[in-house]
C-alpha cells in the first residue's frame, strides 16, 4: 500500500484515541491496538471514520512477547510496513510504595517498559532491506522528570521510557528513523479519573491554568510523524501547560 501505516498501542481510549484520530486525519492507515476494551476500540474506529480516515483494529496484549510477535508479523504480511509506531499503552495506580504489591510492580514494568520494548523490537525487525519505517514516538509522563507522590513505580517506568528513547535514537539514526518522547502533563483521561488524581490541585500549579485537551497531544504526535520533524530525534517534548518547566 502507498498509504503510510501507523500502529498506536493502547488506542481504545484517552491519548491513544486522540493520537489515532489525528494520524488518520493526516491520511495514515491507523492500526488501533487494544487489549480488552473492544467497545472503546470501536469508538476510536467511529471517530476515525468521522474525520474521513481509515483504520484496522488489532487486539493483542503488548505485555505478551509472543502475542506482539504474531500480531506485528501479521500486520506486516497482510497490511504492509508499519511506518510509524506510537508506543502509548501504559498502566499505573496511585499508591505509596509501602502499599505497592508485587503484582502491581510486575504489571507496571511489564506493560510500561517490557511491552514498549517488545513492540519496538518487532517493528524494527520488520524493517529489512529497503523496507524501513520513519518514526517511533513514545509516551512518557511529566512525572518521569519531576517525580510524583504515590507514583514511584509508575514514574520509574516512565523514566525508563526516556532512556529507551534516547538510546534508540542513537541506534536507529543511521536508518533515518527518528525516535522521540511526548511527555504529557494533566489531561482528562480515564486513568486520571480512575486513580483519583486531584486535578484541581494540578491545575492550580499550572501556569496556563487548565488541563490539556486530548487533541493537543494528537497534534504533537501528528507533527512528530510528519516530514517537518525529520531533524528532531532523541528529544523529550513536554506538553504540560508549564506545570513542569
Amino acid at each position: 500500500m502507498s498509504q503510510r501505516i501507523a500502529l498506536v498501542t493502547g488506542a481504545s481510549r484517552g491519548l491513544g484515541r486522540a493520537i489515532s484520530v489525528e494520524l488518520a486525519r493526516d491520511g495514515m492507515l491507523v492500526i488501533v491496538n487494544y487489549r480488552k476494551d473492544a467497545e472503546g476500540a470501536a469508538k476510536t474506529e467511529h471517530e476515525i471514520a468521522a474525520v474521513g480516515g481509515h483504520c484496522r483494529l488489532a487486539q493483542f496484549d503488548i505485555a505478551d512477547a509472543e502475542q506482539v510477535r504474531t500480531a506485528i508479523r501479521g500486520i506486516d504480511r497482510e497490511i504492509g510496513l508499519i511506518d510509524v509506531l506510537v508506543n502509548n499503552a501504559a498502566v499505573g495506580t496511585l499508591k505509596p510504595l509501602l502499599r505497592v504489591k508485587d503484582a502491581d510492580v510486575q504489571e507496571t514494568l511489564q506493560v510500561n517498559l517490557a511491552g514498549m520494548i517488545y513492540c519496538t523490537r518487532e517493528v524494527v525487525k520488520s524493517w529489512i532491506g529497503g523496507r524501513v519505517g520513519s518514526r517511533i514516538i513514545n509516551l512518557t509522563s511529566s512525572g518521569a522528570e519531576s517525580g510524583s507522590r504515590d507514583s514511584s513505580v509508575y514514574c520509574t517506568t516512565k523514566a525508563g521510557v526516556i532512556g529507551l528513547t534516547k538510546s534508540l535514537a542513537c541506534e536507529l539514526g543511521r536508518k533515518n528513523v527518528t525516535v522521540n518522547c511526548i511527555s504529557p502533563g494533566l489531561f482528562p483521561t480515564e486513568s486520571v479519573a480512575l486513580n483519583g488524581v486531584d486535578s484541581e490541585a494540578v491545575v492550580s500549579r499550572t501556569p496556563l491554568g487548565r488541563a490539556g485537551r486530548l487533541e493537543e497531544v494528537g497534534y504533537l504526535a501528528s507533527f512528530l510523524a510528519s516530514d517537518r520533524a525529520a531533524f528532531i530525534t532523541g528529544q523529550v517534548i513536554r506538553i504540560n501547560g508549564g506545570v513542569y518547566l
